[in-house]
């Protein structure tokens, strides 16, 4: 009888809607699962049954009646869309952004999950909630890693300290002041004047109001010098009718010593600058006239004290036992664009070479003189000799080592040496690099976290909790880190929420239930039917 047909028609769709509600709550279930990527369910109609059509020639519209079966389930897919970034502030909690999968390993067989809630158990090892190992890189001594390969377990070893590394180069950077060391200059007492007014150069002699008495071709101008050693000297300047204070000046300066210093006249007073930076007996004891003329010369005295100064910085320097060793460079101004460099360590160590030398620098202040010092010592406590480099300027951040009028900015800004270190954190970063944490101020990368992609992520079998296998359906699988695919990073602190739609899913629901409900008056309503076939007979 027809009305089977339409009794299993109903039933069909009985089953069908309920499958779709079994999706629905495993999604509503599943709201809040970390990396929970919800489902959806199509439907096809079954197979359609010819009934037969009387009287359809060829030019009839359809050559049979059809019948359909019912409705069966077509597909349960998956969506794999983003689902939002939950902050945590877990470091080994991970968040996947974009494609890929974390790898985990579970009884020899790698399994693929979004879900990052990670831990590392009592031996080291990253592993999942459910103890499965998450996969990965392992760094080598030097911090590389060696990505592209077969990953393995990925394990911290939380005891093993960082081992010290030995100074190899100290790095200076900053300004040195030009003024840093002092000339001696004396300045005499009171300046020439003439008519009332300071006296210029080009001041005859006998025109100052400091010329008591003309004087006459041939007197002598004479002045008693002490030079910079202490040596005494005479310089003396042979009166011409009509000389001025420039040719008394250029006389002293062509008969001073080269290298002992220049005088100038300056608002009428007359200055002795030293040529030497720092201490000198640079003096003029004495001034007279020889002759018939006569000039009230003012006294000399000091205005500025001849001062050598210097800049001093330090730094700590390690040995390849990982032990402090305090280094002191003083850096001592000694001549225009001369400085003298010494080297000293605070307990004594001995510096076997490159104790002291000279840096020099051109008239615009730039290093003319070698930027790498070289230096050697001895540690002692059983650490071999240690040598390491100075660079004058850091070629990394493009800072130079100048010396230009203004302050004393030098400084050491880096040393490339440390202790050892104990493990006291670890940190991930979006490449999914595992940095430890050491107590000494210095980080190294360890490992690095696997991350997987596959060709048709709906090829996934889902294995239960949150871990998918790879079938023949999804094709090829790739396994690289997250730096190396594409459009793929780590949030690290995070976990990535369920990307179930509620408002989506309560509205499938409300579907769903009409619809079961239309079925199962299908149903109910072919059984009446029946129930008036069978009725018939009476």
């Amino acid at each position: 009888m027809s009305l089977v047909k339409s009794l299993n028609a109903g039933v069909s769709g009985l089953n069908a809607f309920q499958a779709k509600m079994d999706v629905i709550g495993n999604n509503i279930a599943n709201v809040d699962t970390a990396g929970f990527k919800s489902s959806s369910i199509t439907f096809a109609e079954m197979m359609n049954q010819n009934l037969g059509r009387e009287g359809a020639g060829e030019s009839a519209p359809q050559l049979s009646n059809q019948v359909g079966l019912g409705v069966r389930v077509s597909s349960i897919t998956r969506n794999f869309a983003q689902g939002a970034m939950q902050n945590t502030g877990v470091t080994t909690d991970l968040a996947l952004s974009g494609e890929g999968f974390f790898v985990v390993n579970a009884g020899g067989e790698n399994l693929l999950s979004r879900s990052g809630n990670f831990v590392f158990n009592s031996d080291g090892f990253l592993v999942n909630q459910a103890g499965r190992n998450v996969m990965g890189y392992i760094a080598d001594r030097s911090g590389n890693i060696i990505a592209g390969g077969t990953p393995e377990n990925v394990r911290i070893d939380f005891e093993n300290p960082l081992p010290p590394k030995q100074t190899n180069l100290v790095t200076l950077a900053g300004n040195l002041n030009a003024n840093t060391s002092k000339n001696k200059v004396l300045l005499a007492q009171s300046g020439f004047t003439a008519s009332g007014n300071p006296a210029t150069g080009a001041t005859a002699i006998n025109d100052m109001s400091q010329t008591l008495t003309d004087l006459a071709d041939g007197d002598q101008i004479t002045f008693d010098v002490t030079l910079n050693d202490g040596t005494a000297t005479t310089i003396s300047h042979t009166f011409t009718t009509g000389d001025t204070l420039d040719d008394m000046l250029a006389t002293f300066n062509a008969d001073l010593p080269a290298g002992e210093g220049e005088m100038v006249l300056v608002d009428g007073a007359l200055t002795l600058r030293s040529s030497q930076l720092g201490d000198s007996q640079l003096a003029i004891t004495n001034t007279s006239v020889t002759g018939t003329g006569d000039i009230n010369f003012p006294g000399f005295s000091e205005s500025q004290a001849g001062k050598t100064n210097s800049q001093t910085m330090s730094t700590t320097v390690f040995d390849n036992l990982g032990r402090a060793h305090s280094l002191i460079l003083e850096f001592t101004q000694t001549a225009n664009n001369v400085w003298q460099y010494d080297a000293k360590f605070l307990d004594g160590e001995t510096i076997s070479s490159g104790q002291s030398g000279t840096v020099t620098f051109d008239e615009l202040g730039q290093l003319t003189s070698g930027d790498l010092l070289s230096m050697t010592f001895e540690p002692g406590g059983g650490a071999g000799t240690t040598s390491f480099e100075v660079s004058l300027g850091d070629k990394n951040t493009g800072t130079s080592f100048t010396q230009y009028s203004g302050q004393n900015t030098a400084k050491v800004t880096s040393q490339d040496g440390y202790r050892s270190g104990l493990l006291v954190d670890v940190a991930i970063d979006a490449d999914g690099q595992i940095q430890g944490i050491y107590d000494n101020g210095n980080s190294a990368v360890l490992a690095q976290i696997a991350i997987a992609q596959v060709q048709n992520q709906h090829g996934l079998e889902m294995v239960g909790s949150g871990l998918f296998r790879a079938t023949s359906a999804a094709g090829e699988t790739f396994i690289d880190t997250a730096g190396n695919l594409a459009g793929t990073n780590i949030n690290s602190g995070s976990l990535e929420g369920s990307n179930v739609d509620l408002a989506r899913e309560f509205t499938n629901m409300i579907t769903s239930q009409r619809a079961y409900q239309s079925n199962a008056r299908v149903i109910t309503t072919s059984d009446e039917m029946l129930t008036e076939a069978v009725n018939l007979k009476r």
